[in-house]
């Protein structure tokens, strides 16, 4: 068996544009492929950028092949039936790279298999093949950013052992079975940009080592089961683009690890959960593009670590509450809350946010004057778009001098507000001097 591994690797560097490899190629000195040293002598000892390294081929003390770690080494072609030859290897990884074909089918007699990493090439065919049903030593299965087909069989559940299986910008169609519950270990789960159907199955919520998940841009359905949220280690949830429907329990609060939940582009209706206050760690807040509907909850003035909070183009009433310009929102840079039904006036206080990027209010009902801003706020305000209210009166000189095209100035070079004149020669809704562009 060992001189067919052997043949099997040889087989590998020709099917794979072995000449032409960054690492390995024939001539290329020290581990070079094809040497008439034990194959097992056969790729280099390969730095990292971070100072790390990597063996290109690894064996065991028997001169059985374990692993292959190929990445970003500009093979070209497709990978050879005879790869089934190496049934001792647990890793194959050839990520970022110029593949095509299929996955060879004999890569199921490979049964000590824990990682197979193909992402980032052109491989197509059936990605999920009755032949690797048996792979149940599998724990990383990467195969994002190719050309894959096919659906997810219920025999996923098998994979009793997996904690990554990505397989994001392919082509997959079909749902979700419910088997993917008996993926208990389960850290990563990412299918964006497919073409999954269906509803979310609440076996889902038997992942308790789930901490991320992205289905953005499917063509998933119906709500999002309550079960979801028993998985306390999740920190970065991504619904994004797909036409999920219902409201977004309660429950959230209680996942204290959250960073990122992006719901937007969906068909959420309700009220948002105050429980979103309790999340200390959440950075990212995508609630954009629903039918969501009722007051903007104070509680999000506890959000501390919040970077981006987007809440635009839902039907949102009442006023924007003062909390969420508190200094304590240290870290928040884009604030989108137009397109709403908000009505009131804009916080005395909404300069002490200190990092402020992007401000915007936009296409809302608000009422009264601009309030003055205090020296040393809005230091890094970039965007301030106002029109499409019912704003009065004038814009203070103090805001003008944080425009980027004065002298020290600041950084605001996107400044809209509603200072054009009616189109009877009527006095605009807002004297602006600074504005960049000017509404009716």
């Amino acid at each position: 068996i060992l001189n067919e591994q052997r043949y099997a690797l040889a087989v590998m560097y020709f099917s794979l544009g072995g000449d032409n490899w960054n690492y390995g190629a024939i001539g290329s000195g020290e581990g070079e492929w094809m040497s008439p040293l034990n194959y097992c002598e056969w790729g280099p000892t390969i730095q990292t950028q971070g100072g790390g390294s990597y063996e290109m081929l690894e064996c065991d003390e028997f001169g059985n092949v374990l692993n292959l770690n190929m990445q970003s080494n500009n093979m070209e072609g497709t990978i050879p039936p005879e790869i089934g030859v190496l049934v001792y290897m647990t890793s194959y990884i050839s990520f970022f790279n110029a593949q095509t074909g299929p996955i060879p089918t004999s890569l199921g007699l490979i049964l000590p298999l824990q990682t197979f990493d193909v992402e980032s090439n052109n491989m197509d065919g059936d990605l999920f093949k009755p032949e690797f049903y048996g792979l149940q030593e599998i724990i990383n299965f990467r195969a994002s950013l190719n050309n894959f087909r096919g659906t997810i069989p219920t025999e996923i559940g098998q994979w009793t052992k997996l904690q990554n299986l990505w397989f994001a910008q392919n082509f997959i169609t079909g749902t979700l079975p419910t088997e993917i519950g008996n993926c208990v270990d389960m850290g990563a789960f990412l299918f964006y940009e497919n073409e999954i159907q269906g509803t979310l199955p609440t076996e889902l919520g038997n992942m308790n080592a789930l901490t991320w998940i992205d289905m953005e841009d499917n063509q998933i359905v119906g709500t999002i089961p309550e079960e979801f949220y028993s998985n306390l280690d999740l920190e970065e949830v991504i619904f994004k683009n797909n036409t999920l429907a219902g409201t977004i329990s309660d429950s959230v609060g209680n996942l204290p690890r959250l960073a990122t939940f992006w719901a937007s582009f969906n068909e959420f209706s309700g009220t948002i959960p105050t429980t979103f206050g309790n999340l200390a760690n959440l950075e990212e807040l995508e609630l954009q593009n629903n039918r969501l509907e009722g007051a903007i909850p104070i509680e999000f003035g506890s959000m501390e670590s919040i970077e981006f909070l987007s809440m635009e183009s839902n039907e949102l009433t009442g006023t924007i509450p003062s909390e969420l310009f508190s200094p304590s929102l240290g870290a928040l840079r884009i604030l989108y809350l137009n397109d709403n039904r908000l009505t009131g006036v804009i916080p005395n206080n909404y300069g002490q946010l200190p990092r402020i990027k992007d401000l915007w209010l936009s296409d809302n009902l608000l009422t009264g004057t601009l309030p003055i801003i205090a020296e040393g706020e809005f230091l890094f305000l970039e965007e301030l778009l106002l029109n499409n209210n019912d704003l009065t009166g004038s814009v203070d000189e103090s805001l003008c001098l944080i425009r980027n095209n004065t002298v020290p100035g600041g950084q605001l070079g996107v400044f809209h507000a509603d200072c054009q004149p009616s189109a009877d020669g009527g006095a605009p809704q807002i004297q602006c001097s600074c504005c960049t562009a000017c509404f009716e």
